[in-house]
């Protein structure tokens, strides 16, 4: 992996002081560069129990948490016990002050101070304290660590670090480097928040409430990934630690790239520093991989090209050119990898596929997954996984539009041309076109990607409509049309000429209550597809990045109240999951529009997933919009369900709308 000197800049920048850098415990804070880290354990003797790390499923709220650590909070539950949790960073110093909310067994809270990534500090007791030394280059560093209560000696302490531990019959401070009193770190911590909620993007009501379960997703699952040294949101904590071969972080690529788009709204570096550890993961060959984790990439299989889109779009929000030129490379290379290996057929026409060698197949072997076209009963775990590797490249694992996919064994793809994926390949070329332009590029390169998009477009519009159905759909090789009908179809909007005719029988798709519209939309299948009451992952659910491309489509084609239309619905569904549950769902379910877990890992829905969030964002694009076709910023009239919103980002500014 190579990283440019800008982008190691960006992350050095940002990977400093205290912070939830830690993925493995959501109580533990880490204080970088010098990697020592402090860790709240609770110890309840009566059940000879210690919960060590925090894991997801210790949490039972998410609170605020600010760019920099000055401020977080989260509330935790272990054994029949919930605390909350709230600490303040500030330089070396970090306060830390936990409330017991229940009292119904008796517990005691350790404060662990360790090592982490190898870190070099020297940690020893000293006195009623813990001392930690680093030796930099040019100084030595210490960090005492010590509590306000009454420490206490147990009986039985499991920790294996050294330990301050205290009874919680009342709220507990621990402190790094300060000498605050009680009195001074409640205020501490009330100003902290204040100040954060003041100077970042928000609004009130329910506006407020939506915003506020954006930023929680995306900061609380912001950490450290010590194998490229930097900074990294993966899609959810609980993805790199729960056993799911990724190892302790885990990038996908169309998740990442949208997740940028929902920190420019926030913080820049931070969207420029996640829209680059996605791209640090390009293999030479320019492969943008499915999943870049720390066991390594998915071999020769991408996923939805959304970077161009996500490029364009922050700096029409933040107009840095260099941005631009850092990305596009790679952005480009990518393209070219798509186009000189996705049309295996050489009809014109891209197909999903992937490398000779897909990712390790343990999960496949573990589920008992079993394509439905599956040849005299195959069952060989290998075998499946290169069936399943072309689906998994699309971003729709399990959509019902493979069901009837033929896998080519020698060619190592679906017989099958692929509406959006084609369509979203059109909008790439477009955008990186634009992107070149801006940049100076080369003109031959605009040539080849203005060439390229139009080619494209043309084969879209020949070779996919079905004149029967009124739709364009996916196409066999055979030549037949397969039945099933995606919102994704909706993508070929993105290639700018779809005949007016066309479109009217698209959106009577698109709205008719027993397809596509009604209550909780859009469904990943439509509604009158046996494969709708599944409501397995992408076999009828609802997700918040195919609503968000539909609704930049229906934008393109100047489709504004139905985007309008569009961006409620998913507001609605998503504020009615937060407030009942806290929950950022990964997915929704078609029927009930809950967040619902089917207790299978692969195909159940994340309820802290980042990418959730998107729902919101799509409702700020109701009143301002960085128009992706339009090269500007539109400013339309804030419909009556959205309240005003301040402090949005935008270039070194931030903007109110009113």
């Amino acid at each position: 992996m190579e990283i440019s000197t800008k982008e190691r800049q960006l992350y050095d920048s940002i990977a400093v002081g205290w912070n939830t850098w830690d993925v493995a415990s959501h109580t533990a804070s880490v204080l970088l560069p010098q990697r020592l880290r402090v860790n709240l354990a609770f110890i309840i003797p009566e059940r000879g129990a210690y919960s060590r790390n925090c894991t997801r499923d210790m949490v039972e709220s998410f609170g605020e948490h600010s760019l920099n650590g000055s401020y977080t909070d989260i509330t935790v539950k272990y054994m029949e016990r919930k605390w909350r949790v709230e600490t303040s960073a500030d330089g070396d110093e970090l306060l830390i002050k936990v409330t017991p909310l229940s009292k119904n067994i008796r517990a005691f809270i350790a404060l662990e101070v360790s090592n982490i990534w190898n870190g070099k500090n020297t940690v020893f007791y000293r006195d009623n304290s813990i001392c930690a030394t680093f030796s930099g280059e040019n100084e030595v560093c210490e960090y005492d660590v010590k509590t306000l209560n009454s420490a206490v000696t147990l009986p039985w302490n499991p920790s294996c670090f050294h330990t301050i531990v205290v009874k919680d019959d009342q709220p507990v401070y621990f402190t790094v480097n300060s000498d605050k009193t009680v009195k001074e770190i409640d205020t501490r911590l009330l100003l902290e928040k204040s100040d954060w909620l003041k100077n970042t993007i928000h609004s009130k009501g329910d506006m407020e409430q939506a915003l506020s379960a954006m930023r929680r997703v995306l900061l609380w699952n912001l950490v450290y990934e010590s194998h490229h040294d930097r900074p990294v949101t993966p899609v959810t904590r609980f993805w790199c630690t729960a056993n799911t071969a990724f190892g302790d972080y885990a990038l996908f690529d169309w998740d990442t790239f949208f997740c940028s788009l929902l920190y420019g709204l926030i913080d820049k570096n931070l969207a420029y520093s996640t829209f680059f550890s996605i791209l640090d993961e390009i293999s030479p060959e320019g492969c943008v991989p499915n999943v870049g984790g720390a066991t390594g990439p998915t071999a020769g299989r991408s996923q939805p090209q959304v970077g161009s889109l996500c490029a364009w779009k922050l700096y029409l929000q933040h107009h840095d050119k260099w941005f631009l030129e850092e990305v596009f490379p790679r952005l480009l290379k990518w393209n070219r990898w798509y186009f000189a290996n996705r049309d295996r057929n050489h009809d014109g026409l891209l197909e999903p596929g992937t490398g000779i060698y897909p990712t390790n197949y343990d999960h496949i072997r573990k589920y008992g997954l079993v394509p439905a076209d599956a040849e005299d009963g195959v069952s060989d775990p290998e075998w499946l996984a290169y069936r399943m590797s072309p689906m998994f490249e699309t971003g729709l694992d399990n959509s019902p539009m493979w069901d009837r996919a033929v896998y080519n064994k020698d060619l190592y793809c679906l017989e099958l041309s692929y509406v959006g994926g084609n369509a979203l390949m059109v909008a790439d070329c477009r955008l990186l076109a634009k992107i070149a332009r801006e940049i100076g590029a080369d003109p031959s390169v605009i040539d080849e990607l203005t060439n390229r998009a139009a080619s494209l477009s043309d084969n879209i519009h020949r070779g996919l409509w079905d004149a029967k159905s009124g739709c364009y759909l996916n196409r066999h090789w055979s030549g037949e049309f397969d039945p099933s009908m995606s919102p994704t179809h909706f993508y070929v909007w993105m290639t700018e000429n779809v005949p007016s005719e066309r479109t009217k029988q698209m959106l009577s798709h698109l709205l008719n209550e027993n397809e596509f519209w009604g209550e909780f939309v859009l469904p990943m299948i439509s509604k009158n597809d046996p494969s709708f009451n599944d409501q397995e992952y992408w076999r009828g659910r609802i997700w918040a990045p195919t609503n968000y491309l539909t609704f930049e489509a229906l934008l393109a084609d100047g489709q504004i109240e139905v985007a309008q239309e569009l961006a409620k619905k998913g507001y609605d569904l998503f504020l009615k999951n937060w407030k009942e549950h806290g929950y950022v769902g990964e997915n929704y379910n078609g029927i009930t529009g809950q967040v619902s877990e089917k207790g299978d890992i692969l195909w159940f829905s994340d309820r802290f997933y980042h990418w959730g969030a998107l729902f919101v964002y799509i409702a700020l694009q109701t009143t301002i919009d960085f128009d992706l076709w339009k090269d500007d910023v539109i400013v339309r009239q804030r419909p009556d369900w959205m309240e005003p919103v301040y402090h949005l980002q935008c270039g070194d500014k931030t903007v109110d709308i009113q």
